[in-house]
């Protein structure tokens, strides 16, 4: 059984979106959860944050838009996935689809992690006072794939291979000038 890269790729993007699809739909239930005091914090890329002030709501809002922004950048990176061929593999369409992936991936780990640590040491204070240990109130960058850097390194890939391909389509149309 031969089985090509190409359809290896399309298989596990379409599960990612299928999946990522699941986890949006239950994304808007972390209000009812929060809603009744009892879980008090949640943890966004690295950053535990307490359920000690309103703006907690705000955090956890902009939280689950970033998580559609994501969502979003998966839906591309699938088009991508199923435009290119062996053959086809510089295209505007393609461009396109790369350069908005990457601008999602950007503002999505912008919009789930700035907020999130600002209210975190803006509330350090509350917390302090509400006798949460140190070691929870402490700012994790995380230095594995979960990491916001190599999100972002990601998405800022993508968009220069969306410049690459640009500049790629430019040439090709000049070299077709030529003939």
């Amino acid at each position: 059984m031969n089985i090509s890269w190409l359809s290896l790729l399309r298989a596990i993007m379409t599960l990612i979106y299928f999946f990522t699809w699941m986890s949006a739909i239950l994304a808007p239930i972390a209000f009812f959860v929060f809603a009744d005091k009892e879980q008090t914090s949640f943890e966004n890329f690295g950053v535990t944050i307490f359920n000690v002030h309103w703006t907690f709501y705000v955090v956890l809002s902009l939280s689950i838009i970033g998580y559609f922004l994501f969502l979003a950048m998966i839906f591309h990176l699938k088009k991508v996935a199923y435009r290119i061929t062996p053959r086809r593999f510089i295209d505007s369409e393609i461009k396109n689809h790369f350069y908005k992936a990457g601008l999602f991936c950007v503002m999505g780990a912008l919009l789930t992690k700035i907020p999130a640590v600002v209210y975190k040491y803006s509330t350090l204070v509350i917390v302090k006072n509400k006798k949460v240990l140190i070691k929870d109130a402490s700012l994790q960058l995380g230095v594995s794939f979960d990491s916001v850097l190599v999100i972002l390194a990601f998405g800022i890939f993508l968009i220069i291979i969306s410049k690459i391909i640009d500049q790629s389509i430019q040439l090709k149309n000049e070299n077709d000038l030529t003939i």
